[in-house]
């Protein structure tokens, strides 16, 4: 059995040479045929320093084979407490791992399938604690690009919208038509009342018109009434506009943050009192 077993360990130091300057990689590709041939000793030697005590392998699927090899070499020459380190770190690394029945005889794999089942506790502890992590990244980053605005709104009142003056349009924000509506009742009733003192000017001491002032009084009055009844039409199409474009509530200021940064919102408004519902600015 010796003679036999060193012709072995000849046999595979001949096929899989060890290369004195092999990579990681190529250390694992020669324990792999070291495993072959039985050299369950030579592959622990060359494979342990390779994931102990740090990994010097960078691909996955190296290291998970690394493991296996080494867990299966221990097994075979009865060094279960090794074997069962080398396994655990498979079955952390690859939970969903089997061994192929094969090629791996029943006794190694129901020591692993042991291994496995004993750790599937633990392992799903894992994986739900790296859901909820993984969960809790995405809230932040979604968090970090959500854009927040802050819209501040002023409730409007009918009643002021039935006001002349452009008084329901200047409470829609509405400052232009509002201002043409102010100033077009203003000038025409200015007019109406400078057409009347001009009339009233005129008239006698005993409120009678001298013959000569009578055609010119009445020039006055017609055009008296008639800046009166147009300031009286402007204010009514006023209304009856601010009426039909009601608004219940108007946008007065709009903040917009940048991503991720939340705006100071304040205290949620209160009601609105009758005096702030009444009120408007120009």
């Amino acid at each position: 059995m010796r003679r036999c077993a060193a012709i072995v360990a000849v046999v595979a130091a001949g096929v899989v040479p060890l290369r004195a300057s092999a990579s990681p990689v190529d250390v694992l590709r020669d324990a792999e045929g070291w495993f072959v041939y039985g050299d369950f000793a030579g592959v622990i030697e060359r494979l342990a320093p390779l994931v102990d005590p740090t990994s010097q392998l960078a691909d996955r699927r190296d290291l998970a084979r690394s493991y296996e090899l080494l867990g299966l070499s221990c097994f075979y020459l009865r060094r279960e407490t090794e074997a069962r380190k080398y396994f655990e770190r498979l079955v952390r690394l690859e939970p969903e791992k089997h061994l192929d029945p094969l090629a791996v005889p029943p006794p190694a794999v129901n020591f692993y399938e042991e291994i496995r089942t004993a750790l599937a506790d633990e392992l799903a502890r894992q994986r739900e604690a790296l859901q909820k992590q993984l969960a809790e990244e995405d809230e932040r980053r979604r968090q970090a690009n959500i854009v927040v605005e802050k819209l501040e709104l002023r409730r409007n009142n009918r009643l002021v919208a039935a006001m002349p003056l452009g008084a329901g349009q200047f409470q829609d924000e509405r400052p232009v038509l509002g201002g043409l509506l102010l100033g077009s009742q203003v000038v025409l009733a200015g007019l109406s009342g400078a057409f009347y003192l001009a009339a009233e000017n005129l008239r006698q001491p005993s409120g009678r018109y001298a013959r000569a002032d009578v055609g010119r009084a009445e020039g006055y009055q017609a055009a008296q009434l008639s800046c009166g009844y147009t300031a009286l039409l402007v204010a009514i199409g006023g209304i009856v506009h601010a009426q039909l474009t009601f608004r219940d509530a108007t946008e007065v200021n709009r903040e917009r943050s940048a991503p991720g940064v939340q705006p100071d919102l304040g205290p949620p408004p209160a009601a609105p009192t009758p005096a702030q519902g009444l009120s408007f600015s120009f």
